[in-house]
This record gives structure tokens, C-alpha cells and sequence, in this order.
């Protein structure tokens, strides 16, 4: 049986900027929670990773990618925004194996040509009670291209998914749940009510400049996939099969007008699973690697 999965939203900047936390669900900022008294109305970013990683997962196949968002903030609290970045994780997830590479990684002729990600989200963000904050609001992913699917890769989705979300924070520390409201989740069918929480804090090192960033996550699918239930003679396999948690620790400095940083990350995301017909592939991409596995990336991110 063939089957894989690069799962994505967008995580990058792991708290680099408080727009780009809201599109890609992690909801890091770089400091503390607390708001500015003055907002510029517009503000943004462009920034050049050496890996795009989502909850613990690469989007681009552990190569570097270009990133944007733009956002604007109200006076109330009300904040817009969208975000941009080049992927790989649909065609390495989902295309045929490479050659040489186990035929439970990669799709049977299926096609894909999306290799961006759109983020366009929307929100509420206050502070309360001294040091607390709020942040509400809903964020679209969207991949756009062509997708065709084969055999019993029909029943697959496109990547396109909504998520809602709500979190709380107080002082240097965020606490952020996304819940999805699409039937397809990133690709995977009937999975509406899967959720990503999150803990994320961020703590300024002294007088030095540098800030440390940690934080934890888990990632529950929810559904069964019909498609998947039949390769594997309808028992024991479901969209559990995807659940991970997820870790990231790194640091950030401003030097000559940017942010530079650096970060390690890592999941629970198994490379594949066993079920009554075989073995099927979960977290394995095309050519074989576990998109999950620990990793470690720096990033140069210019604020505007």
C-alpha cells in the first residue's frame, strides 16, 4: 500500500513575529504578551529560512525558504493579515516514491503542482487584567494548483483548510488553541475537528539582546478516512494515526536591522505504522525521510 503524508500549515519564524505565529498556529510572540500602547496600522516582514517547519514538521523537505506576511492592526484590537511561502510538502508527500525509495512512500499517479502557501487570518487581540492577553480569530490555509488523484488516493482532499483559534497569555508565556473546520485537514479526508494546542513562551536574556523561545504542542487528528480504512481491511487504522507532539527551543537576536535566530525542533511523528494488510506509510515523504524527525534551522528575518 501506498501512503504518506507531509502534513502542513506553516511554522517558521517560531515566534519571530506576532502576525506570522497567528497564520501558522503556533502562536509565539518574541517577548512579552503585553501590547504596545501605539500600533502602527500596518507592519510586516520578509524573511529567508534555511527550513520551513510546521509543528514539528518540514514543509519544504529540510530545504530553505522565502517568507512574507503583511498585517494591519486597529486601535480595538481587530488585526488582518496574510502570509506566503514556497512548500514542497504536497508533491514530496504525495507524489510516486522516488527511485529506489519503499512504495509505501509516495502516491500511485497521483499529480500535484502546489508549491505555495497562503495564509490569509483574521483576529481580536487585547490585553486585560494587567499583564493578560487575548487572541481570537480564524486563519485559511491555501495551496493553490492542480491535484489529481489516483486509485485509492481518490478520496483525498487539496490542502486548503480553516481553523479557528483561542488563546490566552500573561507576560512571557502563550497558551493557543486551532481547531479545524474544513472536512479535509492539510490534505487528509473527514477530518474536521482535528486540533493543534500549544505552549509557547519567550523570555528576553537580560540585558543581552537575546531572547530564548521554547514551547510544546500536540496535534490530534480527528475522523476516519475512508480510503485509508480500506487499504488496511477496515480495522485499526483511522486519523489517530497522525497524532504527534511537538517540541521547538531556540534563540533570537536584532543585529544590523533584522532578526536573526536559531532553532531546534523535533516531534513524536512516526516515519510509518503497521496495520492488518502491511505496512503504511504516515509521516514519510517520497524519498523515504521522516518529515518529523529532529532538526535544526536558522533564519534572517527583516521587519518593516
Amino acid at each position: 500500500m501506498q501512503r504518506s503524508l507531509l502534513a502542513a500549515v506553516a511554522f517558521a519564524g517560531l515566534g519571530l513575529a506576532t502576525s506570522a505565529a497567528h497564520a501558522q498556529g503556533l502562536g509565539g510572540t518574541t517577548g512579552s504578551q503585553a501590547e504596545p500602547e501605539e500600533k502602527v496600522p500596518f507592519t510586516g516582514s520578509v524573511g529567508l529560512y534555511s527550513d520551513y517547519i510546521v509543528r514539528g514538521v518540514t514543509q519544504t523537505n529540510n530545504m530553505p525558504a522565502l517568507e512574507a506576511n503583511l498585517d494591519y492592526a486597529h486601535s480595538s484590537g481587530f488585526y488582518v493579515g496574510t502570509f506566503a511561502s514556497n512548500v514542497s510538502w504536497l508533491e514530496d508527500g504525495w507524489e510516486n516514491a522516488a527511485p529506489g525509495v519503499s512504495n509505501i512512500f509516495g502516491g500511485s499517479g497521483n499529480a500535484i503542482s502546489s508549491t505555495l502557501e497562503v495564509d490569509l487570518y483574521a483576529g481580536l487581540k487585547n490585553q486585560f487584567l494587567g499583564d493578560f492577553v487575548y487572541d481570537v480569530g480564524a486563519v485559511y490555509y491555501w495551496y493553490p494548483g492542480t491535484y489529481k488523484f489516483s486509485g485509492a488516493n481518490i478520496g483525498l482532499k487539496n490542502g486548503n483548510t480553516a481553523e479557528v483559534f483561542a488563546g490566552i497569555g500573561w507576560k512571557w508565556f502563550m497558551a493557543k488553541v486551532w481547531y479545524a473546520v474544513t472536512d479535509g485537514v492539510f490534505m487528509i479526508p473527514k477530518a474536521r475537528g482535528t486540533y493543534y494546542a500549544n505552549l509557547t513562551g519567550t523570555f528576553p536574556i537580560g540585558e543581552t539582546g537575546f531572547t530564548l523561545i521554547g514551547g510544546v504542542g500536540t496535534w490530534r487528528f480527528a475522523g476516519t478516512a475512508d480510503y485509508l480504512l480500506i487499504q488496511n481491511g477496515g480495522v485499526g487504522l483511522d486519523n489517530s494515526i497522525y497524532n504527534l507532539i511537538d517540541w521547538k527551543v531556540g534563540v533570537t537576536k536584532d543585529l544590523f536591522g533584522f532578526t536573526f535566530g536559531a532553532f531546534a525542533t523535533g516531534s513524536t511523528a512516526d516515519l510509518q505504522t503497521t496495520g492488518p494488510n502491511g505496512t503504511t506509510g504516515v509521516w514519510g515523504n517520497k524519498f523515504g525521510s521522516n518529515i518529523g524527525d529532529q532538526t535544526f534551522f536558522v533564519s534572517a528575518v527583516k521587519a518593516f
